[in-house]
């Protein structure tokens, strides 16, 4: 059995006219819900072997305080220029590659990919996953190679603005 998180970035800051979207960073209210979303995590037990990101601005600073709440070594996390642009196809692709010693993995992306990758995965209807909303999800299998649509059962969708 593997466990998979998805995470959507942060929100990020608009408030450089003409900055390229790669390298946005947070904005306050991505630097407030990180932590709050990490800490959820950590009172949950939610345990993650493995970090991969997508190396935009707003993402890797996501991964970066996800990292930090759970204490987890940020240095660890794995960058993949390919989430930046790809789509639910190119995600599971990616996942299906992870280290099959790894049993759960947190994949920190950007929509419209991983609302898609989210309800193929599990056969869900997730209308939008918001900013910095999390998705963790079963997966019955033994290696990431064995991905595929379908086979995995949402745990629980959470988000910032969720209340518990």
């Amino acid at each position: 059995m593997k466990t998979l998180y998805l995470l959507r970035h942060a929100k990020s800051s608009w408030a450089i006219p003409g900055q390229r979207d790669y390298d946005r960073p947070l904005n306050d209210r991505g630097l407030r819900d990180a932590p709050e979303m990490g800490g959820r995590m950590r009172e949950r037990g939610q345990e993650v072997d493995l970090v991969v990101s997508s190396p935009a601005e707003r993402a890797l600073s996501t991964a970066h305080i996800i990292c930090d709440e759970l204490g987890l070594d940020p240095s660890d996390i794995v960058q993949d220029r390919q989430i930046y642009i790809a789509g639910s196809a190119k995600l599971l692709q990616l996942i299906s590659g992870f280290d099959e010693s790894k049993q759960s993995a947190l994949l920190v992306a950007h929509n419209p990919a991983l609302t898609d990758l989210a309800n193929e995965l599990a056969r869900a209807s997730i209308d939008n996953i918001p900013t910095c909303g999390l998705v963790s999800i079963a997966l019955p299998i033994e290696y990431w190679a064995e991905v595929l649509p379908g086979i995995g059962k949402v745990l629980d969708f959470d988000f910032p603005k969720n209340s518990e």
